[in-house]
């Protein structure tokens, strides 16, 4: 399958319901014919969408990175834990900023993706409390909003955060560029 949008490949064994490159939402039709390619040879596994990279070469580079992602929007939720997980990631998520403090203290991550208009507990709240916190104030945070107004950013960034974007305003390929150059690739 083929998104419409873009035009990039999308595997449908994934049950993916946007496309990996460019985030828009895709329609799967309810009856759709599953291609399977046999190859002549058995090839080795790959990992990822595009990416040549054997499994087991993956495997082997050492302990997958964890990301947790902090947003109550379930597409936006799933579709960068899909482009991450894809990139080799371990991805949780959370739905509120209740569930993100749990999840922050309870398990170590690499980095936290941060929305700021969250249920239970708003994100520059969750930020405070993370950085306010010995076992979890030396994971770097990017926080993830619509909210773009310059007090707002400035105070994010005053909390802690190491970069504040607008989602309007990035792909989930340019954010996984920036997750890499700020936690390097998994």
């Amino acid at each position: 399958m083929f998104c419409p949008n873009c035009g990039f490949p999308v595997p449908t064994a994934d049950s993916y319901n946007f496309c990996p490159k460019c985030g828009s939402k895709l329609v799967v039709p309810v009856n759709a014919p599953t291609v399977i390619e046999v190859a002549a040879e058995p090839a080795v596994p790959t990992y990822g969408i595009g990416n040549s990279t054997p499994l087991q070469e993956v495997t082997n580079r050492g302990i997958q990175k964890k990301i947790l992602i902090v947003e109550d929007d379930l597409f936006i939720r799933e579709l960068y834990q899909k482009q991450l997980e894809i990139s080799g990631y371990e991805v949780d998520a959370a739905v509120d900023g209740v569930e993100g403090r749990d999840k922050a203290f309870g398990k170590v991550f690499d980095l936290i993706l941060l929305d700021i208009m969250l249920p239970k507990m708003n994100g520059l709240d969750l930020l405070k409390l993370l950085k306010e916190t010995d076992k979890t104030k030396a994971v770097p945070v990017i926080i993830l909003s619509n909210l773009g107004q310059d007090s707002v950013v400035e105070k994010g960034l005053s909390l802690g955060a190491i970069n504040y974007i607008v989602k309007a305003d990035i792909t989930p390929m340019e954010m996984l560029k920036v997750i890499q150059e700020k936690i390097g690739a998994s």
